[in-house]
């Protein structure tokens, strides 16, 4: 897992996108042609809804069929030709009251901007896994990198199914000693040659197609219970800890710590120009809980926001349009 720790973190730029999804990405289209520095921030290669879509036919301009993921790379491949840097990093924190607004990742990183534009999609999960809060810090875990060097020669579970889980999965084989990776879908939904890597690794062994039925132990974990699907038959695996790198619904905004204002539902609030009720904070695509659900429209949203952050930078009267 590439975490570059020696990535300048002393700049200050125009914007910081947080989130490469559809939304992110096409944002920073607009934001870097429009001559604004601008880092985009982004949890995995494939992160996101469509990045773990299997096929796509419908966006303009793309006939298809494509992968989501092979089209994500397109559009950030667009914004990179204009300038804008990606760097990988889990967003945890934010501080976004000041003129300077400052985004800290997982691994430590301090980044700071002028403006930020919150992309950062609906994939938090809802639900728990019978246990799962129960043993929340006694060997339930949501971070490889914080936790891993506490199980080093133990056996581990991984419940996750794209490749965010896999690249947690490789950085985790390093202390574990055994890992069960427990895919709930049919097959794993990542870019082949992360795939290929986790396969060849002789510390992990894959399920697929099974589903957490209850994380088990006294004190501490003790064992996972899973089934796999269309049958009734339960295995339980020994082992000392679990990561859990799942997926869901719910806006994925637990970084804002309750800085901007916000819906009962997790949703982002944000006025006709895209901006929240933080001056120079600014939303798009799914967070804002839109009930259509389409790449294109959560990249038009990002345009929008883009377009709304070059006028608030620029101190513009209005919206400029870019062609």
């Amino acid at each position: 897992m590439e975490l570059t720790l020696d990535f300048k973190t002393d700049e200050i730029y125009d914007v910081i996108i947080i989130g490469a999804g559809p939304a992110g990405s096409s944002a920073a289209i607009y934001t870097a042609r429009a001559g604004l520095s601008t880092l985009v921030l982004y949890r995995a290669e494939s992160d996101g809804a469509l990045g773990v879509t299997q096929q796509i036919e419908n966006y303009p301009g793309i006939r298809g069929p494509i992968s989501g993921y092979e089209l994500l790379k397109l559009i950030r491949e667009h914004a990179k030709a204009f300038g804008a840097k990606f760097v990988r990093g889990k967003v945890i924190a934010t501080d976004l009251l000041g003129d300077i607004k400052k985004v800290y990742t997982i691994d430590g990183r301090e980044f700071k901007g002028r403006a930020v534009i919150i992309a950062s999609g609906a994939m938090e999960r809802t639900h728990k896994y019978k246990g799962e809060e129960e043993f929340l810090g006694k060997g339930v875990s949501y971070c490889g990198v914080c936790d891993a060097a506490f199980f080093k020669n133990r056996p581990v579970a991984v419940v996750g199914e794209d490749d965010y889980a896999l690249e947690e999965t490789e950085f985790i084989s390093r202390f574990a000693s055994k890992i069960y990776l427990i895919v709930p879908s049919s097959k794993i939904k990542a870019p082949p040659e992360a795939i290929k890597e986790i396969e060849e690794n002789p510390k992990v062994e894959v399920l697929l197609h099974h589903r957490v039925v209850e994380i088990v132990g006294t004190s501490l974990v003790e064992g996972i219970k899973v089934k796999k699907v269309g049958t009734d038959q339960e295995i339980l695996l020994p082992v000392d800890g679990v990561f859990i790198f799942m997926g869901g619904n719910k806006p994925s905004v637990d970084f804002l710590m309750n800085q901007v204002e916000m819906t009962e539902e997790g949703c982002i609030v944000v006025n006709e120009e895209n901006m929240t009720s933080v001056p120079g904070v600014f939303a798009c695509g799914d967070v804002l809980c839109n009930n259509i659900k389409q790449a294109v429209i959560a990249a038009a949203d990002g345009v929008k926001a883009a377009l709304a952050v070059d006028k608030y930078l620029n101190k513009k009267s209005k919206i400029s349009a870019q062609w």
